[in-house]
């Protein structure tokens, strides 16, 4: 089993946050990313293309009412008798015109840009691929990993060893023995003193001498 050396736990837990701020700001930015190319392409295929069609069929409508009024006055002559000029209404077809092209031009782009950004997407999607699933799969897998680190080195900094062999033996012994609560008491003989023992020695041999003289006398007398 490989061994590990650790000199800090703090730093540990750190990288571990740090890696989850980071994952979080990756999602965050991917999806950021992913919801702007969506709505656009949203807004390129409904709000843009229903826009310019409308305008297109308005600023037609608006052609055909300016060349009319062009023809009105080309067509009938004033109270004199004379032409009537037309210049404001040929510049207002020419400005009605001008604004039709541009409806048309912008309805062609819309319809040209609409394939093109659904392509872009599509490449955006395959490049950002790898990149979602190492934020999504491999950080968090690693995450997960530090996690369970930290548990063990919790766990095994918090580990206090219970007993074992002769230490149990010894504690049972101990306690066998009533040590630790209160010493055994010992009983122990009298002492005397030297001139104690010799004085009653000497009296013991005495008494002895006296009891010899008195039986040799007894004898003696019988």
């Amino acid at each position: 089993m490989p061994q590990i050396r650790v000199e800090s736990v703090d730093s540990i837990k750190a990288m571990k946050v740090a890696l989850i701020k980071f994952v979080e700001t990756a999602n965050a930015a991917l999806g950021d990313a992913e919801s702007d190319a969506s709505r656009m392409l949203t807004w390129l295929e409904h709000d843009q293309a229903s826009h310019w069609t409308n305008q297109l069929r308005k600023r037609h409508d608006h052609v055909e009412k300016c060349k009319e009024a062009v023809r009105m006055k080309q067509l009938y002559k004033d109270s004199s008798g004379s032409r009537q000029s037309a210049v404001e209404e040929e510049k207002a077809l020419r400005v009605a015109i001008g604004r039709l092209e541009e409806a048309r031009q912008k309805q062609a782009n819309v319809k040209r840009s609409i394939p093109k950004l659904q392509r872009e997407l599509q490449m955006y999607h395959g490049s950002v691929q790898r990149f979602a699933t190492t934020v999504q799969v491999d950080l968090r897998t690693a995450g997960n990993k530090l996690e369970d680190l930290l548990r063990t080195l919790d766990a095994y900094i918090g580990y206090q060893p219970t007993e074992t062999g002769s230490a149990a033996a010894s504690t049972e012994a101990t306690s066998a023995l009533g040590i630790g609560d209160k010493p055994p008491s010992i009983t122990r003989p009298p002492q005397t003193s030297p001139e104690a023992s010799d004085i009653k020695t000497s009296k013991s041999g005495d008494s002895d001498t006296t009891q010899a003289d008195t039986g040799e006398g007894k004898h003696g007398t019988a």
